[in-house]
């Protein structure tokens, strides 16, 4: 199944970067396999639960817009009571399904809808928050929980980089519906679709260190060197990776008038640019939003026809509707279902880490950016005093930190610990911040689009 699977039949992901060349392809090809065959004599069950599920999602539509309350975080807390109250005991969040089906088509569609010109005349303070920000939120969460519950420094720091990520997927999911400034939703947007990537990378680099007593590495990869240099490739390969298959097939689209088939080539292009990430031993994640950005900017407005761009505008909007209010559904059903009480110290630590990190982030870097754009840029952009509150509640995590955390090696030290840790953190950021973020955001939306216009040359 592929987004439920059975008790006591629970899957591992290995990350690739630390798989040799001849066992690759079968570790990204068993993923894959394991995801869309699960359950496979049972599949009129596994479409019933399917369309049950989706059900629910409508019913939480119909009553949330009434209510004028955030409908993914409504999902949520149906989720949480459908966990607490084993009503559909056979549904469970599933790892595998989030990497590999409802990511690549959520990110694609993200970097799709945004302005490539907006992200590029903010492009320093969307890198700023994105990679030495989120590497100052890791060393917090894991300084903290090292210190409060006595975690190691490495399994503190692997904490670290599955909650210091905001989840692209919580982000934009909310903040469409919240009529934010276009400026500050591309930078909120540009963070969190570029930092989960980065966030992705850290959590390799450190279970590099933590697998090889396991005897789950591959001997000869795993000194400091090689790790580094994989690193690197990490989170830089897939960018490069993306550009230029998005580049490519913005050409191809040029040779192409049939709407049918661009928009299939489109899909094809989220999903093969991702494994083909894996398969090169550098991040999917980023593959796909450096391919979405290109497609959605160069390929839409050089290689599709006006009738292809809406077909295709709709086809996407449709996909990331229905994703996210599966996903959304899933992930509160797997935190309700979930019984960590013995996590909750380390939560309470790890969620100072989080929200110190998020403020020390913004208002540490969003200065600096400041100054910067006012010595080396012509046209300096300032950044509002009172988007910063806003910056500071937008950090939600979600379903990227869930899947991490499931996805580690049974055989892990405190493995359970760090599951309660992160389901906590991702509920408290979900219900606390979001609901913060949908109360507090009418206070200062009029004169943060004051400030907003006034600091625009």
């Amino acid at each position: 199944m592929i987004i439920v699977e059975k008790p006591g039949q629970p899957r591992e992901i290995v990350p690739t970067i630390f798989c040799n060349k001849e066992s690759e392809s079968k570790v990204v090809f068993a993923s894959i396999v394991s995801v869309t065959i699960s359950g496979a004599e049972s599949i009129e069950q596994q479409v019933q639960m399917i369309v049950v599920l989706l059900i629910i999602t409508l019913f939480v539509a119909l009553i949330s817009r009434p209510l004028r309350l955030p409908y993914t975080l409504v999902l949520v807390v149906v989720g949480l009571l459908i966990g607490l109250f084993p009503i559909l005991p056979q549904v469970y969040f599933n790892p595998n399904a989030v990497l590999f089906l409802f990511l690549p088509a959520l990110l694609f569609e993200g970097a799709w809808n945004i302005e490539v010109k907006l992200l590029l005349a903010d492009w320093l303070p969307v890198l700023l928050l994105a990679v030495p920000g989120l590497l100052l939120s890791v060393f917090i969460v894991a300084a903290l929980v090292h210190w409060g519950i006595g975690l190691s420094w490495l399994l503190a720091l692997l904490l670290g980089s599955m909650v210091a990520p905001t989840d692209p997927i919580a982000v934009l999911s909310l903040l469409r519906k919240m009529g934010l400034s276009e400026r500050l939703r591309v930078i909120v947007e540009g963070e969190s679709l570029f930092n989960d990537g980065v966030g992705a990378a850290v959590f390799t680099i450190v279970l590099a260190f933590l697998l090889p007593p396991l005897g789950l590495a591959v001997p000869g990869n795993t000194g400091f060197w090689a790790i580094a240099a994989d690193a690197l490739w990490l989170m830089l390969g897939g960018l490069a990776i993306g550009l230029v298959v998005g580049w490519l097939v913005a050409h191809l689209l040029r040779f192409v008038d049939d709407f049918l088939i661009e928009m299939t080539i489109t899909f094809c292009v989220a999903y093969g640019v991702y494994l083909l990430g894996i398969t090169l031993h550098t991040s999917g994640l980023l593959a796909v939003v450096a391919a979405g950005l290109v497609m959605g900017s160069y390929g839409r407005s050089k290689g599709m026809s006006q009738r292809t761009q809406e077909a295709t505008q709709d086809i996407w909007e449709f996909i990331g509707y229905l994703a996210n209010s599966l996903l959304f559904l899933l992930l509160g059903v797997q935190i309700g279902a979930s019984r960590y009480t013995q996590a909750i110290p380390g939560v309470i630590w790890a969620l100072v880490g989080v929200v110190a990190g998020r403020v020390l982030m913004i208002y540490l870097f969003l200065p600096l950016q400041d100054a910067i754009a006012r010595r080396a840029m012509r046209k300096a952009r300032p950044f509002p005093n009172t988007w910063r509150p806003l910056l500071v509640f937008s950090g939600l995590r979600g379903a990227l930190s869930i899947a991490l955390v499931l996805s580690l090696p049974a055989a892990l030290a405190q493995r359970d610990l760090l599951a309660g840790i992160v389901y906590g953190v991702v509920l408290v950021t979900l219900l606390g911040q979001g609901l913060g973020l949908f109360v507090l955001l009418p206070r200062w939306q009029k004169e943060a689009g004051k400030e907003d216009s006034s600091s625009t040359p």
